[in-house]
């Protein structure tokens, strides 16, 4: 198989950047390890504000159908249940089936792998009952089932405080958020409000001690106030956080640096998302985790790059497409996570070019 540009992961960064490849001429493949397009979107019953233009504010499960249905009549070929398993030494990339390979020759390849739940160890929890918070939101959007009738959430940060709204509002009883530190790490005031309200403790500064049960859990205990406290829980749901997907990009030999407002280990990139392999770009929570906005923006520039890089695009009009999107993404995401994405630019490139320098002038510069 040939194509102008391969792109590994069909979720949100990847749809948008073929949508945006292919309406510039760009022959696309998508290829994708599940059964279906969209990643994490296809469970997320939140609305999701906050997005580029011309997209308006939606659930996570209507943006994931908006984002597929744009490319049905684009030159777009979509592989699911496909994986990527390693590349040649001709530059062609390896993607399997399970049953098949087919080395596909790609003139530019895109990472948009998304992210995955981290979890941590504690006595107990290996136990049927403990999951990942996006565990818990996939049974109950996806597969509409409950997870469990008495419930903890262990972490704070707005990934689990949604699935923990999203728990009240399927009906299970929720008896305690558990943050390690002395205040929530949510800064989605709406959601923090409705817990609020609908009486969910909140134990700060305490941890999980132990999960117990016969063959499930049955008993948690927690450490709070210097004490143990004991529940009566059958599912407890680990919002520890993500961590960018980066295997592709280890297999395709890129270069990478260390940015914890970026969720830690990422690809170096420059600014049009161009990795320190020539031809491989990465987005999206592969680049640094982000919002939904920005994933969305950091796909687009690098679909520019690539469609700059195929002749599809002048210089001029490429720069200055960039620039505007840059300021978007620059507007849209946290200023800590903006200026980490500069920093680690303005390191990888050696030197600051005009539209580096304007960005860093932009996001507080002082880095």
């Amino acid at each position: 198989m040939e194509t102008d540009l391969l792109i590994i992961g069909g979720g949100p960064a990847g749809l948008h950047a073929a949508y945006v490849a292919a309406l510039h001429g760009s022959k696309t493949v998508i290829v994708d390890e599940s059964f279906s397009l969209g990643g994490q979107l296809r469970q997320q019953t939140q609305q999701i504000n906050h997005l580029p233009d011309p997209l308006e504010s939606q659930t996570g499960i209507a943006l994931a159908e908006t984002l597929t249905k744009r490319l049905g009549n684009l030159d777009v070929t979509i592989l699911l249940k496909h994986t990527m398993i390693g590349a040649y030494k001709d530059g062609r990339v390896g993607v399997s089936n399970g049953e098949n390979t087919i080395p596909i020759a790609a003139k530019k390849v895109l990472v948009t792998t998304g992210a995955a739940e981290e979890a941590f160890a504690f006595p107990g929890w290996t136990l049927p009952g403990v999951m990942t918070v996006g565990a818990a939101q996939i049974l109950m959007n996806r597969e509409h089932v409950k997870p469990g009738k008495n419930a903890i959430v262990i972490g704070s940060n707005d990934f689990a405080l949604e699935v923990a709204k999203q728990l009240v509002e399927n009906g299970v009883f929720l008896q305690g958020i558990v943050e390690a530190k002395d205040r929530l790490k949510a800064s989605n005031k709406e959601t923090v409000q409705f817990l609020e309200a609908a009486g969910v403790p909140i134990y700060l500064n305490s941890s999980i001690i132990q999960a117990s049960g016969n063959g499930e859990v049955e008993k948690v205990i927690i450490s709070h106030q210097e004490a143990n406290k004991e529940m009566d829980i059958d599912l407890v749901c680990i919002g520890k956080g993500v961590t960018p997907i980066l295997e592709p990009m280890e297999i395709l030999g890129c270069d990478f640096t260390y940015e914890q407002d970026l969720g830690g280990w990422v690809p170096q990139y420059h600014l049009t998302m161009e990795t320190s392999q020539s031809s491989v770009y990465v987005a999206g929570n592969a680049a640094g985790i982000t919002d939904m906005g920005a994933i969305l923006l950091t796909a687009e520039i690098a679909s520019v790059g690539v469609i700059e890089s195929l002749g599809g695009l002048d210089e001029e009009a490429a720069v200055s497409r960039r620039e505007q999107l840059w300021q978007q993404l620059c507007h849209l995401e946290s200023t800590s996570t903006c200026k980490a994405r500069i920093h680690m630019i303005k390191a990888s490139q050696g030197e600051m070019d005009t539209q580096l320098a304007q960005l860093f002038d932009m996001s507080g510069g002082g880095i």
